[in-house]
């Protein structure tokens, strides 16, 4: 199961941190069910959901794959964000989950690149509890 992991680079701090885990627990449950395995794809964000995802991984490295696109920033310049974000899509994937806090830009995009290579995409907004 290849799934895309997008989000806002202010998603941190404990509720960020268990929002995610919680949903890639989920995730690595349903793989392992159906007795495939997780890959988890992300933009290499060192902030946010990516790092948060990158982390979650490092530590389940026996039972996850990960896959890092990497923006590269010093020959594209500003462009290097949307042309990371459209190679992972390119590459395809069973789903897209988008952790959504402030209505990133860079989130957004992705959101909207997967659904028009048909990749079912899911967006889990920032509700923290009150």
């Amino acid at each position: 199961m290849r799934v895309i992991v997008s989000g806002s680079r202010d998603w941190a701090g404990i509720y960020g941190e268990s929002r995610v885990q919680a949903v890639l627990n989920t995730l690595l449950t349903l793989a392992s069910t159906l007795g495939t395995r997780l890959t988890i794809v992300h933009g290499g964000c060192p902030s946010g959901a990516d790092a948060v995802a990158d982390r979650w991984c490092l530590r389940r490295e026996d039972q996850v794959d990960m896959e890092v696109f990497e923006p590269d920033w010093r020959s594209l310049g500003k462009r290097a964000g949307p042309v990371r974000n459209q190679a992972m899509v390119e590459r395809g994937a069973d789903m897209c989950l988008v952790f959504m806090k402030d209505g990133s830009r860079g989130a957004t995009i992705t959101a909207s690149l997967a659904r028009e290579a048909r990749i079912p995409t899911y967006i889990v907004t920032w509700e923290e509890p009150e």
